[in-house]
């Protein structure tokens, strides 16, 4: 609305053969070519093309009517500006090639063919100008969608990146629960069978066994504290504890209370060390809470660790209670495949009939002792 009214100020004025501006009364009619302009020049946002021919041809009218030409060559700067600005780059450049050619020759034809006439090149400078000014404003257009892409972009990476870790550490909590709470739930249920059957015959036997199940539930209330706390004081490293020789038998000799056939092969041929690395360990631990929950219990469980100076490997065989058709990894096994993958190892469990095999490859930590 604004650009319409500079263009009915400005139609009112003219320049004369003497070159002198002055000021047009204008008729009923040419009040009417004076409200066209001004609306093509109010519209050209929108309509840019269609205002920019309409503009035109009302600047060429001058020529020949007293119709005043200022008001309707600023109309005419107007809408070229925004076809520059706003339209595709081939219809902006063949509508600045034809208007350019126009407004010159018009200009020249005007006053002799004298190409050289200031107001020619005043007239060749009317294009130039509204297409510079278009030009930088469709480069800052373009620069202004490129910033907000990037910012949506990274607002997207930031939004994915958060998700990532979000998951991670939703799996680490529910692998760590697993890992601290399972293996000690598995002792309870066992110790709990174990005090059921001795109770009438062993009492004393039987009393050992709950202490067994109290001891368990501390350490389950121990662990899911030690978890919660590390939440919230934002200390939760990835520093894992390493296990001595002794606890990995003792271990064993936990499930063996239920599962008598444990066979342990135990190779160390680290030099000067006595120690278990935490991933090693609880993939033990992993296969054997495994074998209590799934297999048979009056079956052979072949428990084989050879522990290298590079690297650590488990091999687990048990026999499970029915036989498989159909293999799908639990909770467990798949949290303890994450931390072995973390940790730049492999593993691998396969069960063909009643035959479940594990193995992992676990790279040694260093300084393990």
């Amino acid at each position: 609305m604004l650009l319409g009214l500079f263009v009915l100020a400005g139609t009112l004025v003219e320049v004369d053969r003497q070159q002198m501006w002055v000021l047009v009364h204008p008729e009923a009619g040419v009040e009417l070519l004076i409200l066209v302009a001004a609306a093509a020049a109010a519209t050209a946002r929108t309509f840019p093309v269609p205002a920019l021919a309409v503009a035109s041809l009302l600047d060429a009218l001058p020529y020949w009517l007293p119709i005043g030409g200022a008001g309707y060559h600023l109309s005419f700067m107007i809408c070229l500006y925004m076809v520059v600005a706003r339209c595709p780059r081939r219809t902006a450049a063949l509508a600045v090639a034809t208007v350019f050619v126009l407004q010159v020759g018009l200009m020249a034809y005007d006053f002799g063919w004298l190409w050289g006439h200031f107001f020619v090149l005043l007239a060749a400078l009317s294009v130039v100008l509204p297409t510079a000014l278009g030009v930088a404003a469709r480069s800052r257009q373009a620069a202004v969608e490129a910033l907000e892409a990037r910012a949506e972009e990274a607002e997207r990476s930031r939004d994915s990146e958060a998700r990532k870790l979000l998951a991670e550490d939703r799996l680490r909590v529910a692998r760590d629960l697993h890992d601290s709470v399972a293996h000690q739930i598995a002792i309870m249920n066992l110790s709990t069978a174990v005090a059921s059957n001795l109770l009438p015959n062993r009492p004393e036997e039987a009393r050992q066994a709950l202490v067994t199940v109290r001891e368990a539930g501390r350490s389950v209330i121990a662990s899911i504290g030690d978890l919660l706390t590390g939440l919230r004081e934002d200390n939760w490293d990835d520093v894992e504890p390493d296990y001595d020789l002794a606890e990995l038998r003792n271990l064993v000799d936990e499930f063996r209370t239920l599962m008598p056939f444990i066979e342990l092969d135990l190779s160390n041929h680290r030099t000067g060390t006595h120690g278990v690395g935490a991933v090693t360990y609880l993939v033990v631990r992993e296969g054997l809470t495994n074998a209590y929950k799934h297999g048979d219990h009056d079956a052979p469980v072949h428990v084989r660790l050879h522990l290298g100076s590079e690297s650590d490997s488990v091999r687990m065989v048990n026999t499970t209670r029915h036989r498989t058709s159909g293999f799908e990894e639990g909770f467990g096994l798949r949290g303890m495949r994450e931390r072995v993958n973390a940790a730049g190892g492999r593993l691998r469990v396969s069960c063909t009939d009643r035959t479940f095999t594990m193995s992992a490859q676990v790279p040694a930590r260093v300084g393990t002792a």
